[in-house]
């Protein structure tokens, strides 16, 4: 085993390093994104709430157009919020498959360098 053979795995390993820190950034992206989409869904739910409130008139009887349309409102931004969850999930999914695949590829090689590396030295001891 000569040294272009340990110099081109350890420039995989380099390779692999990069590519597992860039798909962790992106899992890290993808969650910072699902928590944002929560916050969303909480004030889409406290605008539901207060439309309720203001769809109930003075003498205790309600408003249906009103309530309806709060209703028809809300339901329209938890789709939306539901479909983005949906699309991050799937993303999130096929980035930890990448990652497990990277991940199994570097210790791969990061054993290979370390046999080339004890092979190299027991030659000489």
């Amino acid at each position: 085993m000569g040294m272009g053979s340990v110099a081109s795995n350890q420039s995989r390993l380099m390779t692999l390093t990069s590519r597992l820190h860039d798909l962790e950034l992106r899992a890290q992206q993808i969650t910072n994104t699902k928590m944002i989409n929560s916050m969303g869904t909480e004030a889409a739910a406290t605008r539901y709430s207060d439309a309720c409130n203001a769809a109930t008139n003075s003498d205790g009887t309600v408003d249906e157009s009103k309530l309806k349309a709060a209703s028809s409102d809300y339901d329209k931004e938890m789709a939306k919020f539901s479909f983005s969850e949906k699309l991050l999930d799937l993303e999130l999914n096929q980035i930890n498959t990448e990652h497990t695949a990277a991940k199994t590829e570097y210790d791969s090689v990061k054993s290979l360098i370390s046999d080339n590396t004890e092979g190299s030295f027991s030659l000489f001891g």
